[in-house]
């Protein structure tokens, strides 16, 4: 009896010694992770990294140390194995006992974003938000990923929500402001990104959008200003020289627009729209200016590239004819100052006398004069017009116009190019004579050799 009592008091003592030993074995793998942490916290990765290893080779599916393992491998920027174990843990039962599961997805949306992996780390934020969906930092990560994406209609739903609650969240004023632009939405626009620039003043991109913003609403002041700016940045120098030459052309500045569109002619790729579109605007301002050499020489680039853009061809061939015409290419190689004596001889060739003479602008010039067969009949007005566009119906009807206003009889319309259908029907209408280009190369070849003669 005396034996088996004392067989089984053993066996008691055996079994608690080794419920004890398990117990503390367990509490040791708590304090041992505990450890692992301060070392981590430290900077000691690699002790850190050991005692989680000897941990999980006895327990691979340790939660508390699996996730020590993958903030090591976080601060190491092994991100691709960061991300490899925390998905393994979510993916452990009763993972979220140790670890709460957003926390886990806030970490991996960071690794995703770290590894350029947008719409993986959008799915991430996006499920934070199915914890709570005022989640300044998810909307505001999901927002600023989405604006990558140039997702305009999202980043405003999700930024708006993120600085609505926190207004320190300024960063936000910047993809605000452009997505509300692409979204049409200029007012609101216009304030984030004047707040932006406000907070940032290099903030070039904003900048350019408030260019656009201004030019749009014709506040073309500002706008300079703006794109002048922008230009600093690489990325908005030709776009923003563009639209400032766009500004200038359009308010007949163009010798200032070809001055600006100049500087990023060695920018341009040459073969894409983009660059098609500021080759020709420049183009067009040489023509505006009458520089025909210079206009041709942009024409034919952009003919190289493709001869189907807009009306390159076409305006190639009539410039092309201008320059093989002697003549023509005389009173556009000449100043209009220098060319008033051939002015006047042609007015003199129509049988008038000259009695005022009226500058225009640098191409536009008209004299008041009287019929020398008819002395006794009102005046008329002989407008001529150095160009190289096509002379509209608009420009016969402000030239009927200037003949009412200075009391005039009838008039005259001289130019380097030619008339378009309806500029022809209404000067019959209005009893006005034209004379294009054709006429006026005889004329000119008549003069000088009227000259050579002398």
């Amino acid at each position: 009896m005396n034996v088996i009592l004392r067989i089984a008091a053993f066996a008691i003592v055996f079994l608690l010694g080794i419920g004890v030993i398990i117990v503390l074995r367990r509490l040791q793998i708590p304090a041992r992770v505990r450890k692992a942490e301060e070392f981590l916290k430290d900077g000691d990765h690699l002790k850190a990294s050991e005692i989680i290893k000897l941990i999980l080779e006895k327990n691979k599916d340790y939660v508390p140390a699996r996730y020590v393992r993958a903030r090591i491998q976080m601060v190491q920027k092994q991100y691709v194995l960061a991300i490899a174990e925390l998905n393994s843990i979510l993916a452990i039962k009763d993972f979220d006992k140790h670890v709460k599961e957003v926390e886990l997805h806030y970490h991996l949306a960071d690794l995703y974003g770290e590894t350029q992996q947008y719409q993986k780390e959008i799915d991430e934020y996006r499920k934070i938000l199915n914890f709570n969906s005022d989640d300044v930092r998810a909307n505001h990560r999901v927002g600023h990923a989405l604006f990558k994406r140039k997702n305009y209609r999202e980043v405003k739903d999700y930024l708006m929500k993120a600085f609505t609650i926190d207004p320190s969240l300024t960063d936000c004023l910047h993809p605000l402001g452009i997505s509300c632009y692409h979204l049409s939405d200029y007012d609101n626009a216009e304030n984030f990104l004047v707040k932006a620039v406000e907070v940032n003043p290099e903030l070039f991109e904003a900048q350019y959008y408030l260019g656009l913003i201004y030019n749009g609403k014709r506040d073309h002041e500002t706008a300079i200003r703006m794109f002048e700016s922008a230009k600093k940045d690489s990325r908005y120098f030709v776009k923003s020289l563009q639209r400032l030459g766009e500004i200038y052309y359009e308010n007949g500045i163009n010798g200032k627009a070809i001055e600006v569109l100049e500087q990023g002619i060695g920018k341009i790729r040459g073969d894409d729209e983009e660059s098609l579109a500021y080759r020709y605007l420049l183009a067009e301002c040489y023509e505006m200016e009458n520089k025909i050499s210079e206009a041709v020489y942009h024409w034919e680039q952009i003919v190289k590239i493709n001869s189907d853009y807009r009306s390159t061809r076409m305006k190639l061939d009539e410039y092309n004819r201008i320059l093989n015409d002697e003549n023509v290419k005389l009173i556009f190689d000449t100043s209009l100052e220098e060319l008033q004596p051939l002015l006047v001889e042609l007015v003199s060739g129509l049988n008038y006398n000259i009695i005022s003479k009226h500058e225009v602008s640098n191409n536009e010039y008209y004299f008041k004069a009287f019929n020398i067969k008819r002395i006794n009949e009102p005046p008329i007005i002989v407008y001529f017009n150095r160009t190289t566009r096509e002379i509209t119906e608009g420009q016969i009807l402000n030239f009927q116009k200037k003949i009412t206003a200075e009391k005039c009889k009838s008039g005259i319309y001289i130019t380097t190019s030619k008339f378009s259908i309806k500029a022809r029907s209404t000067a019959s209408n209005k009893m006005i004579e034209l004379y294009d280009s054709a006429y006026l190369s005889k004329a000119v070849e008549r003069i000088r050799s009227k000259i050579q003669k002398k």
